[in-house]
């Protein structure tokens, strides 16, 4: 996948990407998948609080510890888009490029879940070479957060080639 900014420059990004059936009506998955005080099955989240004063919904700031490519990271993420109960996509506000983007459908029986989280190292001769040898890694780390997201509720899982 590539994406530009508005200043017109090409950057790649790694996407990783998976699945989960659940037995269980999608209001029920998106307000748990949503609910990012207790989202520690979320990809390479090592810890997360709402920043005091942050209102729930679009805008809401949460504080972030992520471990990502063999580095620590904290940061802030923001909620930029929230609609219950199909999708809601957080960014990561400063520093290397992060969007996680959880999707909830209806499907025969429950719902499913897909789990995106893109990423890019940022500018620099090396940051090609290190999104592409963290790619694999990211992939299996989206794959077993939506296998633990899942457990909560009974599941069938797939991840989705990409």
């Amino acid at each position: 996948m590539i994406a530009t900014d508005l200043g017109g420059t090409v950057t790649p990004v790694i996407e990783a990407r998976a699945t989960a059936t659940m037995p269980v009506p999608p209001d029920e998955v998106f307000e748990a998948a949503t609910d990012l005080e207790h989202a520690d099955w979320l990809p390479a989240v090592r810890g997360m609080r709402r920043i005091e004063g942050s209102s729930p919904g679009v805008g809401s700031r949460y504080a972030v510890e992520v471990g990502l490519i063999g580095r620590h990271l904290s940061g802030v993420l923001v909620a930029h888009e929230i609609d219950p109960p199909r999708r809601a996509q957080y960014v990561l506000e400063e520093g290397m490029d992060l969007t996680i983007t959880i999707a909830v459908t209806p499907t025969a029986g429950g719902s499913t879940l897909e789990l995106v989280a893109a990423y890019s190292v940022g500018g620099g001769p090396l940051s090609g070479a290190v999104e592409r040898a963290s790619a694999g890694a990211a992939r299996r780390e989206v794959a077993r957060a939506v296998e633990q997201f899942a457990a909560r509720f009974g599941r069938k899982t797939g991840r989705v080639p990409g």
